[in-house]
């Protein structure tokens, strides 16, 4: 069975489907968890948490196909494109984190471990690379 999840428009396979999937199940299961334990205000802001963690896979994924494209034209430039990307994931997760706590009023404590818990996701990720080499 082939393994390439790339397509032909693509240039590479930068992995981000196979992480964003782990991490919406890691989501999933922890805010199955919080709703259990805590209701389902535990569940949303868990739920929230994790999202914000596929936004930034997301954004991430974005800037690095724009990279690569940027490198065939000039390249050296898209160093600057990673810097963005960084400064783009710290201010949009701050501004989540924000919006979450205060203007929605989700709970902390389930929106932070679901935030830092769906990071396995890349943990996951590299060690199923590892795995089929």
């Amino acid at each position: 069975m082939n393994n390439d999840t790339t397509s032909k428009s693509t240039p590479f396979n930068t992995g981000a489907s196979k992480i964003l999937a782990m991490q919406a199940l890691i989501t999933v299961v922890l805010a199955w968890i919080f709703y259990f334990y805590q209701g389902q205000l535990a569940a949303q802001a868990a739920l929230y948490g994790g999202c914000i963690v596929m936004f930034n896979v997301w954004i991430t994924n974005r800037r690095l196909r724009a990279a690569a494209n940027l490198a065939k034209v000039a390249p050296g430039k898209e160093v600057m494109i990673f810097y963005i990307a960084a400064f783009q994931r710290f201010i949009f997760t701050l501004g989540f984190f924000i919006l979450g706590m205060g203007w929605l009023e989700f709970p902390p404590i389930p929106m932070i471990v679901a935030f830092a818990v769906a990071h396995l996701g890349y943990l996951v990720n590299e060690h199923s690379i590892a795995n089929s080499e």
